[in-house]
């Protein structure tokens, strides 16, 4: 199967975004959900944490405008915040995605709001410990996360476990500790997702490092990734990752892509 592809350029922690956010700049989002749906997005996330107090109207505020724009498509409302959480959801079209979840006590009420609604759900496997350092953590909060979402109401076939991406500049360990999470977690009969971007953080040459980590993923059967899908290298390392794995079944897609250059 394809992997899913996640738009990250709606989040409030980059400046443009923030500040048409501030000022209900309906351009610049709008744009920026237009060019992502036609590079390839099959969903786009949704942040507006930096608004503090104002998140639950700011985040209804990026549905509406989205949706205006593009349509029924699918949204990823990412928020630790539960009214917004709410707000976000509850604006939603099409069949959302609660990003994220976890074992942390805070997240709780995301877990039941969650189990209100049909929408699929990203789960961090992490605890009151903190970010765990190695696969076998990441396997032990999974399979708890898991079971916490079961007797909520979530069914695993609607999780996705984050393998939980980290960067490599700051832990040199955790760029394979994340790709063995991801083979492991699969093994508890549920989907994986990584946010990409996450393991070239304070590095140079951020790009080099995400599409070639990007592969590395693919190769460790992650089935969701979080990216800007409007980086050209990014997409055809993954389009080239699937035909080499197996996803793109006889390289089609691969060849399609190359016949339309």
């Amino acid at each position: 199967m394809k992997t899913f592809i996640i738009g990250e350029l709606i989040n409030s922690s980059r400046a443009q975004v923030k500040e048409a956010i501030s000022r209900k700049d309906e351009g610049v989002i709008r744009k920026l959900a237009r060019a992502q749906v036609e590079a390839g997005a099959d969903a786009l996330d949704l942040n507006a944490a930096e608004s503090m107090e104002r998140e639950p109207d700011d985040l209804r505020w990026l549905v509406e405008v989205v949706q205006d724009e593009l349509g029924e498509v699918r949204l990823s409302i990412d928020t630790a915040n539960p009214e917004a959480m709410e707000a976000g959801l509850s604006a939603c079209q099409a069949r959302p995605i609660v990003n994220s979840i976890s074992n942390e006590a805070t997240r709780r009420p995301i877990i039941e709001l969650a189990a209100r609604t049909e929408a699929e759900v990203i789960g961090l496997p992490m605890g009151q410990a903190g970010m765990p350092k190695t696969a076998e953590e990441r396997l032990a909060e999974a399979r708890a996360l898991i079971e916490a979402c079961e007797e909520a109401g979530i069914p695993r076939e609607r999780l996705l476990i984050d393998v939980l991406c980290m960067s490599v500049g700051s832990n040199p360990d955790q760029g394979l500790a994340a790709l063995a999470a991801a083979r492991k977690i699969k093994e508890l009969g549920v989907r994986t997702c990584a946010a990409v971007s996450n393991v070239s953080f304070g590095l140079p040459r951020r790009k080099l490092l995400n599409r070639t980590y990007l592969a590395m993923l693919a190769a460790s059967g992650v089935d969701a990734v979080i990216l800007d899908p409007t980086d050209q290298g990014m997409m055809e390392t993954l389009l080239a990752a699937e035909a080499l794995t197996g996803k793109d079944k006889y390289c089609m897609e691969y060849i399609r892509y190359h016949r339309k250059k």
